[in-house]
């Protein structure tokens, strides 16, 4: 009976060293090790603190650093992408649920159908305007009026 109570609260969480993860994004272990020790991504489950311990990340931060490996590959300079994943960490925006968008000049966060963030301008937004939608519904509406005249 004890053995089921343990194993019921044991959950495995899933790691990865830095050699694994480099070979799952396609980067070098310099690179991830550089990113590391500069802050642009730590390792989440384990980082470095003694000789001979290995990193652990965890696949959200396999995640994470496809995006950034992505980002990088449209141009855009890696300061921005550290200024912009900085603005993204401190205010906890899900990446899990957002599409990130860039020209190669900055980093927009899409989360919602109406709203785009530029993270590298202090959060600045954008609205965005569906003239499909607007054109439907004054169609509705005209609709409406016409119908209330016919009948009145």
């Amino acid at each position: 009976m004890a053995n089921r109570k343990t194993k019921a609260k044991e959950e495995k969480v899933i790691s990865f060293n830095v050699q694994e993860v480099a070979r799952i994004v396609g980067a070098s272990r310099r690179r991830l090790e550089y990113w590391d020790k500069t802050g642009l991504i730590h390792p989440s489950l384990k980082t470095v603190s003694e000789k001979g311990s290995p990193a652990l990340y965890s696949v959200q931060d396999i995640i994470d650093i496809k995006i950034i490996l992505r980002l990088l590959q449209s141009s855009l300079p890696l300061q921005r992408i550290r200024t912009g994943f900085r603005f993204i960490k401190e205010r906890q925006y899900s990446l899990a649920s957002s599409i990130m968008i860039s020209d190669g000049k900055t980093i927009y966060l899409y989360q919602d159908d109406d709203l785009l963030v530029d993270v590298l301008k202090g959060g600045q937004m954008v609205s965005r305007v569906s003239v499909q939608d607007l054109i439907a519904e004054v169609q509705e509406k005209v609709s409406e009026l016409e119908n209330g005249n016919n009948g009145g």
